[in-house]
């Protein structure tokens, strides 16, 4: 792709309609097919963190996890991921993993919208919107196959399946399997920061059971057809029950109900949706889901003596969303509604002791892990969209959601956006936007029966405004495309687990805020044979409460982050790819267990990963060989655990792609 066609590219998740990434009313990422397969990426977290400003790498017990701006939780709640405008995010505890659980080879680009996103899309899109887009089946017209091996016992098959079947028809199927044995890493008993362990063992990095993703998409004329069913697991590095991150021997522990140690989730969705024009001023979309997800674990409580928990729970979802637009001269005005019905029916707790698998103690006799019950969203949104003048847009919109709750009053949200995109020249653009956005307290904080995971059950709604200021260039006689946003951020009610609460008390509340401001960087050169990326992040607390920052630098986020991704062309068939990934020293907590010490000011050092692979094509064969972390770099990252835990060191795979023509 060129550098004008990449400027000039066709988005559709900023304003629910077909604009260029130039009149996108916020700043967005748009990463395409090619730069997916440039770096040789294996989930969707090395993709975003390689090309996205401002998303950066954090740490959870037992689930894959980013930041966006500083901002994240345990799990993946704060942005909002899509597929064809398909939520993926699960209703009962909103969380959307960028695990193995997304085949990478469907997809045709992945647009990203940086920052709130709730005055189109609502609940969840607290800091960023992400629509993975697919490939038509057309523009596969044949069948691909893929199948790689590696180190740490990877295997990874894919398949995806498309064709045309006439005018304003096509399908298109895709299947992928993934599962490694994961790294050991020795690690000493001192440095888990419990006294309750005594020998040294090992931290499981990179260990994942069996994720899956099929799915299909299909149009056939005014009509679309999505199903999907996903799988994503990873074994938890060190325990995560009980006091978390202690050391535990996997041998020790049996499996649970079919399930080995780790926390994962199944979904199922659905969607039928119609389009279609009244004349050329009106245009009308309506589109009907439901989901049902299954969230299960075989926690590690104890590693000595092994203690192990079995958390199961199910949830549903049904609901339709409907637009109209109304195209006039100079721009167009869109109004939609949206229903959304949630349901928690089932859900169980139980204990297993000698980690032998056998459950020995029900724990949801009387009370029920997760209380059954429903919720339901109702929702109207308004945009406007209007050229004030040959070179002055204005993009304005706004949404409101009421949410009937499982118990107490309802809640409602209010979420505007305005920006204006100025085109100074052809060579220059700029954008000036405010947005607010929100995300609701997951039903899991509020109605669960834990302990050491209750929250209050009027937890509020998290806020989250942002002004941003984008500066779009064509620069040296529009041979290299530069993008550098400064934004303001303010997030207010964030959910706390209040350390000092008692025994009876919930855990979690309202009570943190974060103010903080950074620049963000992304730029793209091509020269001959060779490409070149490059991104970069800087970010800066103002003021917070109740949130990990020390003096301007946010816990477990880099101040600091930098990408530069060059890929070589040494022939129409052969490529080379080089990447390089730094990240600064980060305030990294660490919260001791038993009579350990707490080290409340502690600091990870900086760290430098290579990444590099060869690209090879022979007529319908690609054969691919890639090595992460090449220097085999010894680097920490904290996020959601007592202390920052050791990352994955040097990983080789291979691969073999076909594709079969029809």
């Amino acid at each position: 792709m060129t550098l004008e066609e990449l400027m000039n590219i066709e988005v559709t998740t900023a304003s629910l309609q077909s604009e260029t990434m130039l009149k996108a009313p916020v700043p967005m990422t748009v990463i395409t097919r090619d730069m997916i397969n440039a770096i040789g990426a294996r989930n969707m977290k090395e993709v975003l963190i390689t090309y996205v400003p401002g998303i950066t790498s954090v740490e959870d017990h037992n689930e894959m996890n980013v930041s966006m701006r500083g901002i994240y939780a345990s799990s993946q709640q704060k942005i909002l991921f899509l597929v064809n405008g398909q939520r993926l995010n699960s209703r009962a505890y909103s969380m959307a993993n960028p695990d193995y659980s997304i085949n990478l080879d469907k997809i045709r680009q992945i647009e990203v919208v940086r920052g709130p996103g709730s005055s189109l899309y609502g609940n969840v899109s607290l800091s960023a919107v992400i629509n993975i887009i697919t490939i038509d089946g057309a523009e596969l017209e044949g069948t691909r196959v893929r199948v790689g091996t590696g180190s740490h016992g990877q295997v990874y098959v894919s398949a995806v399946a498309g064709a045309g079947l006439g005018e304003n028809k096509d399908i298109l199927v895709w299947g992928h399997h993934y599962a490694a044995d994961g790294e050991k890493r020795a690690v000493n008993a001192a440095d888990d920061y419990s006294s309750f362990t005594t020998q040294d063992g090992v931290a499981y990095l990179g260990t994942v059971q069996g994720d899956y993703d099929i799915g299909l998409q299909a149009n056939i004329g005014k009509f679309d057809f999505f199903f999907n069913t996903t799988r994503g697991k990873i074994q938890q590095p060190f325990s995560d029950g009980g006091g978390t991150g202690e050391l535990y021997n996997a041998g020790d522990f049996d499996e649970i109900l079919g399930e080995e140690p780790g926390l994962g989730q199944e979904m199922r969705r659905v969607k039928v949706g119609y389009g279609t024009s009244f004349g050329k001023s009106v245009d009308f979309r309506i589109d009907l889901y439901g989901d049902n997800s299954n969230l299960f674990g075989n926690l590690v409580a104890s590693g000595t003596p092994p203690i192990n928990l079995a958390v199961f729970w199910w949830d549903r979802d049904l609901g339709g969303i409907s637009q109209l637009t109304f195209n006039y001269g100079k721009g167009n005005v869109l109004i939609g509604t949206q229903v959304d019905w949630m349901n928690v029916y089932d859900s169980f707790f139980a204990q297993a002791a000698g980690g032998t698998g056998v459950l020995n103690t029900f724990l949801d006799t009387t009370v029920p892990l997760l209380e059954p019950g429903e919720e339901t969203i109702y929702s109207a949104f308004t945009q406007w969209k209007h050229n004030l003048t040959d070179n002055l847009l204005i993009n304005a919109g706004i949404r409101y959601d009421n949410k009937d709750r499982h118990e107490g009053e309802n809640v409602t949200a209010l979420s505007p956006r305005i920006a204006f995109i100025y085109e100074a020249s052809e060579s220059q653009n700029i954008k000036l936007s405010y947005s607010k956005s929100f995300v609701d307290a997951p039903y899991w904080y509020r109605y669960n029966s834990l302990a050491s995971y209750s929250g209050s059950r009027d937890l509020k709604p998290e806020n989250l405004q942002a002004v941003q200021l984008t500066l779009d260039s064509k620069l040296f006689y529009s041979s290299v495309f530069n993008n550098i946003n400064f934004f303001y951020q303010s997030l207010t009610d964030f959910i706390y687990r209040d350390p000092n609460a008692g025994p009876a008390d919930p855990k979690y509340r309202n009570a943190g805020s974060l103010t903080s401001w950074g620049i963000e960087e992304q730029v793209r050169t091509k020269l001959g044979d060779f490409d070149l990326m490059a991104n970069a992040t800087y970010q800066h607390a103002v003021n917070s409460k109740d949130y990990g920052v020390d003096d301007s630098k946010i816990a477990n986020v880099p101040s600091f982050t930098a990408n530069i991704i060059g890929t070589y062309h040494l022939s129409e068939n052969v490529l080379f790819n080089l990447g390089a990934r730094y990240v600064s020293e980060q305030f990294s907590p660490i919260t001791a267990l038993g009579t350990d010490t707490s080290i409340p000011d502690n600091y990870v050092d900086a760290a430098f990963i290579l990444n590099t692979g060869v690209n090879v094509k022979i007529k319908d064969l690609v054969m691919d060989l890639r090595v992460k972390n090449l220097l085999d770099t010894r680097y920490y990252q904290g996020g959601a655990t007592r202390f920052a835990y050791p990352q994955e060191g040097r990983w080789f795979t291979v691969s073999a792609q076909y594709t079969f023509k029809h």
